[in-house]
């Protein structure tokens, strides 16, 4: 089966001696990494010890570092509000009878933290539109309950909130078991699929416009082009390619697995790295640098 190739360019020189823990594309296709100085992580230690945090934005124009200091929490998800705050996640939120982890935290540029509220346990993603809307999809454990949990606060799976936490739409129209990927490009266009229906769905000011049926299991991200849309799986039976990108066409609204797709430089060397998607941006954080293209 042929593979096809899609250009990358390098985007910026990056190397770091800290731990990449994770990435997300803003809104506006600026990059942002989590990073930590390198201790092993484990996401369900009480209390957290608090820690410090490195946070890189990066722009076309270069690279803006935000140090966390002192941080009660192991951050692996994060955004930008409209007004350039910052907001990180915790994916774990431990409930102790009446005491529940505040495990969202919002903090201005100069590292001082504004605020700290609860979005709950068994984070998938979470992504920030331009009305700063929190969008927070969850996984199984936070759907159905786990970690001191009996009535989850991610129980419909896919849930919208205000910049402070207050729950603003719930997805419990679509039985969702697990919110798998998630792609905020705007408030009218949120798309989202889910276990255990095989849909992907579009919403437009919180209400479904459009929905596709996917021949295909476990797309963990993806984004539309012009040919029709490429997403990242996950091949628990491929040791040497976990998480291939595979190019999908869209026939009758129904979206079907065509072949594999292979990230390419400008030279034609195969990048290898994290892959992040979202809108019209792709990046590839490689090991000799941050590769992107606009689709």
């Amino acid at each position: 089966m042929k593979i096809e190739k899609l250009i990358l360019q390098k985007h910026v020189d990056y190397s770091t001696n800290l731990k990449f823990v994770g990435g997300q594309i803003t809104r506006d296709g600026t990059l942002l990494l989590i990073e930590s100085n390198g201790h092993e992580l484990d996401f369900f230690q009480r209390p957290v010890p608090k820690s410090n945090w490195t946070i890189r934005i990066i722009k076309s124009e270069g690279i803006e570092t935000v140090e966390l200091k002192n941080v009660p929490l192991m951050p692996s998800k994060a955004d930008l509000f409209l007004d350039g705050t910052l907001l990180i996640v915790q994916s774990r939120c431990l409930k102790d009878g009446d005491n529940i982890e505040k495990n969202a935290r919002r903090y201005n540029r100069n590292g001082q933290l504004i605020e700290a509220f609860t979005l709950g346990d068994g984070i998938s993603h979470v992504q920030i539109d331009e009305t700063d809307t929190i969008w927070v999809g969850y996984f199984d454990e936070g759907v159905y309950g786990n970690f001191g949990w009996q009535q989850p606060m991610g129980s419909d799976g896919l849930i919208a909130y205000s910049i402070n936490g207050q729950k603003l739409w719930g997805g419990s129209d679509y039985d969702i078991s697990d919110c798998y990927a998630l792609n905020v490009v705007s408030s009218k266009e949120v798309y989202f699929s889910y276990y255990i229906d095989l849909h992907l769905i579009q919403l437009s000011d919180m209400k479904e416009s459009l929905r596709y049926r996917i021949e295909s299991f476990g797309i963990q991200q993806f984004m539309f082009d012009k040919k029709g849309l490429i997403g990242q799986i996950i091949d628990v039976h491929n040791s040497q390619d976990r998480f291939p990108m595979i190019r999908f066409l869209i026939e009758n609204r129904t979206i079907i697995p065509m072949g594999k797709l292979q990230l390419i430089d400008e030279k034609g060397k195969q990048i290898k790295g994290e892959v992040f998607m979202r809108g019209a941006f792709l990046y590839v954080y490689g090991k000799d640098g941050i590769y992107k293209r606009k689709l």
